[in-house]
């Protein structure tokens, strides 16, 4: 296994307990990381001081349901009370 995916496997481990917390998600993690170490010039599997949970914490995932636009919201107003 290559150290990308090694480090995606750890970020996933850590975070896995989190709500609605997905492979993908550890993956936009795990790139940000990834990032930092690469331009650090050191492999991820050797950086062993940073932190995957503090480094990659992500917001927390809603489910389920459409955001409302503003259209929408317009759309419901009376004519009167529009503007």
């Amino acid at each position: 296994m290559n150290a990308w995916a090694k480090l995606v496997q750890k970020t996933y481990n850590a975070n896995k307990h989190k709500t609605g917390y997905k492979l993908k998600n550890a993956m936009k993690d795990s790139k940000k990381l990834y990032k930092t170490m690469k331009k650090r010039g050191g492999d991820p599997d050797l950086n062993e001081g940073t932190s995957v949970v503090a480094d990659a914490a992500a917001p927390e995932v809603a489910v389920g349901g459409k955001k409302k636009s503003k259209k929408n919201k317009s759309a419901k107003k009376s004519r009167k009370n529009r503007k």
